[in-house]
């Protein structure tokens, strides 16, 4: 008895052709893929490295009415930071502007004998860095 397959045969043909080109264009698909999410982290990239010049006005006058606030450039003896906070040991804690720091987005101030440390739920490195890199 001779027995007949009932299988179609394009799908014999489509299992070969399969087996013969299926790694090469999965591996054209992931390279294209990857290059994809590469354009895209460099254009994010790009866009952050270059921000508009009106920002870098705006977030250095914001440093320096903080400066202002704190007493001064000079009124500064040091700083540190650390996690969501900024220690500051002022020479005259009199110059101390505690309503203007809290009204420029400080949340809040803790007073020791010898230092303050400024408490920022926000991005607390880029406010360090803004402030003291100038």
């Amino acid at each position: 008895m001779f027995y007949e397959s009932t299988v179609d045969p394009t799908v014999n043909e489509f299992a070969q052709w399969l087996q013969q080109y299926g790694i090469p264009i999965s591996l054209i698909v992931a390279g294209v893929v990857f290059l994809t999410v590469l354009v895209f982290f460099i254009i994010a990239m790009y866009r952050r490295k270059h921000e508009p010049l009106q920002e870098i006005k705006e977030r250095n006058s914001h440093s320096n009415e903080m400066l202002l606030a704190l007493g001064g450039e000079s009124n500064i003896e040091s700083h540190s930071l650390t996690g969501s906070r900024i220690s500051i040991v002022l020479k005259n804690y009199d110059l101390l502007d505690e309503q203007k720091l809290n009204a420029l987005g400080i949340d809040s101030i803790i007073r020791m004998s010898n230092k303050i440390t400024l408490v920022i739920k926000d991005d607390a490195s880029s406010l360090y860095k803004d402030l003291f890199s100038l």
